[in-house]
């Protein structure tokens, strides 16, 4: 067997760096009571950070199925958490925004999320936080650009 291709490690890592951050991120959400369930509390963060979102685009971003999905927002939508609206450019999408009512369940979610990145930064200069930040940021951007010409909301 040959070895490894040079330089394609990066990519494995960061794979599996996702993986390890996500299942940090959903045990860290598990011990805070924020009388949702993992999965609502990590659609709430998605919906937090990316406002106006399309349901399809939000699916799509958390890496879940569409009809997944449908059933968290459901739930976050009767918790009275979220709201959704038509987009104004096409009246057949769904804009997902949160309403004052996820205000103090959000601050549990930012407690911990700053808890998980301050674990995964440990021994980390700022300026290698934020030159972490900002190719992370570049690498991104790159993948969202080939995204097949699709917008983001």
């Amino acid at each position: 067997m040959k070895p490894p291709i040079s330089g394609d490690g990066v990519t494995l890592m960061i794979v599996d760096i996702a993986r390890l951050l996500r299942k940090r991120f959903e045990l860290a959400l598990s011990q805070v009571d924020t009388g949702l369930t993992v999965a609502e509390s990590r659609t709430l963060a998605y919906v937090w950070r990316n406002p106006g979102l399309r349901q399809t685009m939000l699916a799509e971003r958390m890496n879940v199925e569409p009809m997944t999905l449908v059933g968290y927002l459901d739930s976050l939508e009767t918790a009275g958490l979220i709201a959704r609206t038509i987009d104004p450019a096409d009246r057949r999408a769904k804009q997902i925004t949160l309403t004052d009512a996820a205000d103090d369940i959000l601050q549990k979610i930012d407690v911990v999320t700053l808890k998980v990145r301050a674990e995964t930064l440990a021994g980390m200069t700022e300026m290698q936080c934020e030159d972490l930040e900002h190719l992370l940021g570049s690498m991104k951007e790159n993948l969202l650009n080939r995204d097949h010409g699709r917008s983001e909301k």
